[in-house]
């Protein structure tokens, strides 16, 4: 595959690529190996917003897949370099309390917050659902982390964060800000990291907007892995043409 041959630098989505339901996927541990052996660098691009970036890698090290924090570009990480570029607005919080250790710089403020911050949060009801919707009504902005659809875990797929996101564009007339993929600014970083362009990286992820498209969008090609969320007949319904598919990660060292 021409693009991952040429490739000075990889990038990888995380959940559903490497793990799934905390557990590696086959051939994970081996890519990384591989990937040391041969000193080709690389970048985690995951929007998981669960846990904040230290808490990630201890958990990805704990699993075998060992990494530095500074190879993790996660959303909740380059959401706090947003909101200071912003200005450092008061913020409502609907994320984990793990994710929020790392925003104690921002006023939280639960009556009239500048801007309301959203990311993985599962004590969403309609309560939560409708207090963002006012607060948003009185003026906050939507910071949204990101706009995943949904997820895989063992049981099946899990709705993700979009979901809330949209339901509140949609109520209130306002576009959320999105943070994470595939936000073009996020790709970025990662390149400013690895000091590469986009033809020099390669992604690869088992989500079509947000991995492939987002990557493309960024002039970075975009490889499908037929892993974590992936279904058949999802590429021919989407529109979206990845520059190439593997069965999973364990494809790349060969």
């Amino acid at each position: 595959m021409e693009p991952v041959r040429s490739a000075k630098g990889f990038l990888f989505d995380l959940d559903g690529v490497f793990y799934q339901s905390g557990k590696p996927l086959p051939g994970a541990i081996e890519t990384l190996i591989y990937l040391r052996k041969n000193k080709i660098p690389f970048r985690f691009l995951t929007n998981t917003t669960i846990k904040n970036r230290s808490s990630l890698q201890e958990k990805l090290s704990g699993i075998g897949l060992v990494c530095a924090e500074n190879e993790i570009i996660s959303a909740g990480y380059v959401g706090i370099d947003f909101l200071r570029k912003k200005g450092s607005p008061s913020c409502r919080f609907f994320i984990t309390d793990n994710l929020k250790q790392d925003y104690s710089e921002f006023e939280e403020n639960l009556d009239h917050p500048e801007a309301i911050v959203i990311g993985d949060y599962d004590d969403w009801d309609f309560e939560k659902l409708n207090e963002a919707f006012q607060h948003v009504m009185n003026g906050a902005k939507i910071i949204a982390l990101h706009k995943g659809k949904y997820y895989k875990v063992d049981s099946g797929l899990r709705l993700d964060a979009g979901g809330f996101v949209v339901a509140l564009e949609f109520a209130t007339g306002q576009k959320a800000h999105v943070v994470g993929k595939p936000n073009k600014a996020f790709f970025q970083c990662a390149l400013d990291d690895l000091s590469l362009t986009p033809e020099d990286v390669v992604m690869f992820g088992d989500d079509l907007i947000n991995d492939v498209q987002g990557a493309q969008n960024h002039r970075i090609p975009g490889i499908l892995v037929k892993s974590g969320k992936y279904h058949e007949g999802m590429v021919e319904s989407s529109g979206i043409n990845p520059d190439g598919l593997i069965d999973s990660i364990a494809d790349l060292p060969t």
